[in-house]
């Protein structure tokens, strides 16, 4: 059983795209993209199982997730370098 050992570094797992269109929320906005679900080659994953991977396949996941998003949401940039952080509030060490 590979067991979870809080380092202190929080993993993101969802992103969520609002549109506002002349001070409106467009139509079919906010979308929720969640990092788990299947996208792409990715198949879908628990929660759990995200927060269980190696950093560098959670990354090498990141990457790939921001490039399935930013070809759906035309315009939209999508900044993973806040997405893996160090949070020792939600993930204390130990």
């Amino acid at each position: 059983m590979n067991e979870m050992i809080n380092t202190g570094m929080q993993r993101a797992t969802e992103l969520t795209v609002t549109k506002i269109i002349g001070g409106v929320s467009a139509n079919g906005y906010p979308r929720i993209y969640k990092v788990y679900d299947a996208f792409g080659n990715y198949a879908s994953i628990t929660k759990d199982e995200l927060a269980k991977i190696s950093v560098s396949d959670y990354k090498v996941r990141l990457s790939a997730f921001k490039a399935h998003v930013e070809s759906i949401e035309v315009g939209v940039t999508v900044d993973i370098e806040v997405a893996y952080k160090q949070n020792l509030g939600v993930c204390p060490i130990g």
